[in-house]
């Protein structure tokens, strides 16, 4: 035998070891008691449970051996699913640990995420993550980890220990907080990732092709385990509230001479015409939460209020569309993934933000149901909503229902499944509106998918001439960290296609998308990480015009260093843009209709990420609809110390327009947004935070104080203080307040086991 054939063959058989090693199964310890919950390993148990320590480094240098050891083991209950992660650490003193907060930002401290595919599905599942000072960040994974519902909290612990050599982490993830097929032999994928913070450096297990992008929470790719005869309890969670608050605002009185303040203790929902009993009856609810088996959930909510929700961000939008805000409300945040139905250029048949919020109003939401769970493969999501009507405001009362499936089709992640939504007026005339859908998608492997769906609307149940209320979606994508990626995607939306709960960005479209880039992995031993080229083209049409609306083509590209810095260049960014109605961008400024060309190249600067202040700086200039345009989006965030840390974000928009878009001869458009965030924590249950943003073109400076107590999982005290300010007070008569509106909320909410 040549020694060339001899290499052959010693290759062939270590890798064919390799596969074997990662289809073999782990099978964490079965043990009778419970862990000391501490961080320390110290256990007998933790000693008997086979040990993992094949990790691949993912970033800075993908496929790379890690610069330090990690070792994984598992042990279970009836009750609990340990994790143990053992951290070896060359440089203890480096070690990088700033937040203390409950769902702190991911990638900023030394720490573990652990991503579990329940049901073994390749698709779903969740992420527990960790940093060395015990908080905590979870999330519900879908579409193979890609979709991450950060927002999403459940019931679970972990501790971490520091010493010599490194550090542990312990994770305690109760049984009754997983949804799984309920078998004498339970299969489900793990994932484990380490982060490196003082070398950027992510290493993962198992092992995996290292082009593949995105792979950290890939259930895909998860490492298979057998849990055997687990006898858990059906989950039975009821969670009351009481509110108490109070509002005021200033408005004109009814001559119109001066401004007078309304408050009010103890806000109104008008449930009874007694208004003791209604103030009462308005300010307390209730959730619950029943596992009707190991693999669905029933959820049960009555007079569902959202007072500690963060408020939402102001936006300066300069698009000719309306902006698709995300949803911050708890109750609908978990189990997002299991009601959405989107499509390859963002349109939706059903969002959460279009249940009690009408004409800009907050709407009572009397109560609803929502059931969620998978078995055998077919996944499903049913939500039925009850809204109040406000005689006031002319606001009727509705019903909506939204009912998603899906059914796996493969081992990889693929599925096909559909969406049913109704939005019924139950105050008189019972008007209704209908959206429906169904769609396929199909994986090649962990790189390459594709997707088809066809979705459509009606009123009142008609479905006469529906083919101007459809939309059809095609599109197929290949991703990459290294190498070649691409897609393309085509999407007609008819002129009627109007889904009542969900976001249409535009009707009457034909819109093709190309894509294409390649990236490359710079030397290991240098300062770079990654280089990249990417180029895009697409084309819009109206067909009921007959006419085109827009045309572009763009290139970028860039490259990220290993300290986490990046400059991204889009040097060619040009477009042909037709506005076929004339569009109010600003008070007095009126660009109209007609065919606009742009060329409007734009750069950001991505700063470290190693060290306590991080941040980026966004520029884009030029051409504007025939104005000048330069936007400056600046956005740093410094960490004090582990209790405090700071950001600050400003977003200033300069453009010149043509003076005869204007009809007081002031053309110049000028936008400044500033917006100030500042958190403290004394520990990881207490925590104080203040959101100030300043918004000159809405003249207006708002304040959002958000204090929350929370001694437990499913125990918060939440007080909450809002108040707007107006600014340039003298631009009206009569003179404006200064304070528009404030108010002051304090929530209490408890979780029983029952």
């Amino acid at each position: 035998m040549t020694f060339q054939k001899g290499m052959l063959f010693i290759s062939i058989i270590f890798f064919a070891q390799m596969l074997i090693a990662q289809q073999q199964p782990y099978h964490p310890l079965r043990i009778k008691n419970n862990i000391t919950l501490d961080g320390k390993l110290n256990e007998p148990e933790w000693k008997d449970a086979a040990v993992e320590n094949d990790f691949m480094q993912y970033d800075p240098s993908a496929g790379a051996a890690p610069s330090e050891k990690t070792e994984i083991r598992i042990l279970y209950n009836d009750q609990y699913l340990f994790v143990g992660l053992r951290a070896f650490e060359s440089h203890i003193n480096q070690l990088v640990r700033y937040s203390l907060q409950r769902d702190f930002e991911v990638g900023n401290d030394d720490g573990f995420a652990v991503a579990i595919d329940m049901y073994n599905d390749k698709s779903t599942g969740l992420a527990f993550i960790n940093n060395i000072l015990n908080a905590r960040w979870d999330a519900e994974l879908s579409a193979d980890g890609v979709n991450q519902n950060e927002t999403y909290n459940t019931f679970w612990d972990v501790a971490s220990s520091i010493d010599s050599s490194g550090y542990s982490s312990e994770f305690r993830i109760p049984f009754s907080s997983l949804r799984f097929a309920a078998k004498d032999t339970v299969k489900m994928g793990f994932r484990i990732v380490r982060l490196i913070k003082h070398k950027n450096e992510f290493d993962i297990y198992p092992r995996c092709n290292p082009a593949i992008e995105d792979a950290y929470f890939k259930v895909s790719l998860a490492k298979e385990m057998e849990l055997y005869h687990l006898k858990t309890r059906k989950p039975f969670y009821i969670t009351p509230y009481i509110i108490a608050n109070y509002s005021a605002e200033n408005n004109l009185n009814v001559t119109g001479t001066a401004y007078e303040k309304k408050s009010a203790f103890l806000t109104r929902k008008n449930y009874s015409k007694n208004e003791s009993l209604d103030k009462i009856i308005s300010n307390i609810g209730f959730d619950i939460k029943y596992g009707l088996s190991k693999n669905f959930t029933l959820d049960v909510t009555a007079n569902t209020d959202f007072a500690q929700a963060e408020a939402d961000n102001v936006i300066v939008n300069l698009t000719k569309y309306e902006v698709n805000l995300p949803e911050k409300r708890s109750f609908f945040l978990e189990s997002q993934n299991y009601l959405g139905y989107g499509t390859t250029t963002g349109n939706q048949l059903f969002i959460s933000r279009s249940i009690g919020l009408e004409n800009n109003t907050l709407v009572p939401i009397i109560a609803g149901v929502r059931l969620t769970g998978k078995s055998k493969g077919f996944q499903m999501g049913m939500l039925d909503m009850q809204t109040k009507q406000i005689d006031e405001q002319q606001i009727e009362a509705h019903n909506i229902f939204a009912f998603r499936f899906r059914k796996d089709i493969d081992s990889i992640g693929s599925f096909a499944g559909g969406m049913v939504t109704n939005l019924l007026n139950t105050s008189n005339n019972h008007h209704s509106s209908q959206s429906f859908g169904f769609g396929v998608l199909k994986k090649i492997n962990n790189q390459v998918s594709s997707l088809i769906a066809v979705s459509g609307t009606s009123v009142n149940t008609n479905f006469k001439k529906q083919e101007d209320r459809m939309n059809y979606n095609f599109g197929v994508f290949r991703t990459a960290k290294q190498g070649w990626y691409y897609g393309a995607d085509i999407d007609w939306v008819g002129k009627g296609f109007l889904p009542a709960l969900g976001y249409v960005q535009e009707n009457d479209l034909l819109n093709a998308r190309i894509n294409a880039g390649y990236k490359w992995q710079a030397k290991e031993e240098g300062k770079k990480a990654y280089y990249y080229l990417h180029g895009s083209t697409g084309y819009k049409r109206k067909p009921s015009l007959g006419k085109d609306e827009n045309k572009f083509i763009s290139i970028e590209t860039g490259i990220n260093f290993k300290d986490g810095s990046a400059i991204d260049i889009s040097p060619l960014q040009y477009q042909s843009d037709v506005l076929f109605t004339e569009w109010h961008i600003a008070d007095h400024i009126t660009i109209p209709v007609g065919e606009y060309k742009m060329y409007s190249p734009d750069i950001n600067f991505t700063l470290p990420q190693k060290s306590k202040y991080r941040g980026n700086i966004f520029l884009k200039f030029l051409d504007f609809y025939k104005g000048n345009r330069f936007t400056i989006n600046p956005n740093f965030t410094y960490v004090f110390n582990k209790h405090l840390f700071t950001t600050i974000e400003y977003e200033y928009d300069r453009i010149n327009f043509p003076r005869a878009f204007a009809d007081n001869g002031n053309a110049l458009f000028q936008s400044n947004l500033l917006r100030l965030s500042l958190s403290y924590y004394f520990n990881i249950r207490f925590s104080v935070k203040l959101l100030t943003q300043y918004d000159k073109l809405g003249k207006n400076i708002s304040s959002n104080l958000r204090i929350r107590y929370n001694p437990r999982e499913g125990t918060d005290l939440y007080i909450v203080i809002n108040q707007g300010l107006n600014n340039e007070r003298n631009r009206l008569t009569p003179k404006l307040p200064l304070v528009s509106n404030e108010a002051v909320i304090i929530k209490y909410l408890k979780t029983f086991t029952l």
